[in-house]
């Protein structure tokens, strides 16, 4: 175990699953929010890296993504986002993400960048 934590804010539960198992598989610890409701408890440990759909039960959150990077205890976390959307290269910029990945996705793909990340 390499005491890496991954937060997987995603709202598709296949999609969660599936991260969940590559990455425990790979050593890190997961935890999972279907809603992004988890930011509004206080963390008792933080993530090392955030994978974040930017879109939540039909919700546009790349608030969300901004709200973490203006976050004074999170700013420094990755986020990665994933998403279907067309224009997700602009909204990561946009937001202030540290990357992006579009679905449907190479889960070997996410996984250097997952990876990428861990090393710093």
């Amino acid at each position: 175990m390499n005491n890496k934590r991954i937060l997987i804010v995603e709202d598709d539960a296949f999609i969660v699953e599936a991260l969940s198992m590559l990455l425990e598989e790979q050593g890190f610890e997961v935890i999972s929010s279907f809603d992004g409701e988890i930011f509004n408890y206080p963390f008792i440990e933080y993530p090392h890296l955030i994978l974040l759909d930017i879109r939540l039960s039909g919700e546009d959150r790349r608030d969300l993504c901004k709200w973490i990077k203006e976050h004074q205890d999170m700013k420094h976390i990755p986020v990665i986002l994933i998403s279907g959307n067309r224009e997700i290269e602009k909204i990561h910029q946009e937001c202030g993400a540290n990357d992006f990945i579009v679905k449907p996705f190479e889960l070997d793909h996410l996984l250097s960048k997952i990876n990428m990340f861990m090393a710093n």
